[in-house]
């Protein structure tokens, strides 16, 4: 098997490698015997490895705590005060009843006063944009009077070749 110790041309270095490439490296882990002793499998844990100590290079020691500091502040933080907001000191008004609303019919006066209500709301053009709309309309709507035109005239000159 590849070590990726050296890559040959047609290789590339197994760092380079994709994913696919890299599971060939992993063994089929042996299965897991219980042994004549014991009733139950026992709980793996992992202890470090005895050559593992404290960090001692000053590099290391400032990454290894940036990536502490980062992995701290994604946890969820748990919030055990609950917190009140502060009174505004008046109540808060009463929304308008809906169902009147909603009943179908309005009367006339009432009609008109949404009306205006609505047209208020309305952002009208200014007069450059509606003669620009006006003269885009005018050329679209001509464009299409012609070619309906042309298609009637070239229809009606072939019927009356066929039938006349």
């Amino acid at each position: 098997m590849f070590d990726g110790s050296s890559a040959t041309p047609d290789e590339p270095a197994r760092d380079d490698l994709p994913g696919e490439f890299l599971a060939d490296d992993l063994n089929e882990p042996e299965p897991y015997e219980v042994s004549a002793e014991e009733t139950e499998a026992e709980e793996l844990i992992e202890e470090p490895a005895p050559d593992e100590g404290p960090i001692e290079d000053a590099d290391q020691l400032v990454a290894a705590e940036s990536v502490a500091q980062q992995a701290r502040s994604s946890r969820p933080v748990r919030r055990t005060a609950v917190t009140e907001t502060p009174s505004k000191g008046k109540a808060t008004a009463k929304r308008p009843d809906r169902r009147a609303q909603d009943s179908g019919r309005v009367g006339p006066i009432k009609f008109a006063e949404q009306s205006v209500d609505e047209l208020k709301k309305v952002v009208w053009p200014t007069w450059q944009q509606v003669s620009s709309y006006f003269w885009a309309v005018l050329v679209f709507v001509l464009v299409i009077i012609a070619y309906v035109s042309l298609l009637d005239l070239g229809l009606g000159a072939l019927l009356l070749k066929l039938f006349g």
